[in-house]
């Protein structure tokens, strides 16, 4: 009865091992791209783009030290809203 359910969680942590990483990479490459979208507009989209932008990399910058695959999603997630509010398509990995 156990053996199935020591399977799953070991399959579901390996999966979740090697996303992680994978994540992580994608953060810094999305705020940047934003950063250059947004570059020298002065409109309030640009300047929310770019605050949304800031804290998608406080996100990543705390996932990092805390090495926590759940602040990158949420990261990611920043970064999508940010290429929202400029029209922006992010090209991820």
């Amino acid at each position: 009865m156990n053996r199935p359910i020591i399977g799953i969680t070991t399959l579901l942590l390996a999966v979740g091992l090697s996303v992680s990483p994978a994540v992580a990479g994608q953060c810094p490459a999305l705020i940047a791209q934003i950063m250059a979208a947004a570059g020298n507009r002065f409109d309030g989209s640009a300047a929310s783009a770019r605050a949304l932008a800031a804290q998608a990399k406080m996100l990543h910058d705390e996932a990092v030290s805390m090495k926590q695959a759940a602040k990158h999603a949420e990261s990611v997630a920043k970064a999508q809203e940010a290429a929202k509010a400029i029209g922006l398509t992010l090209k991820m990995k």
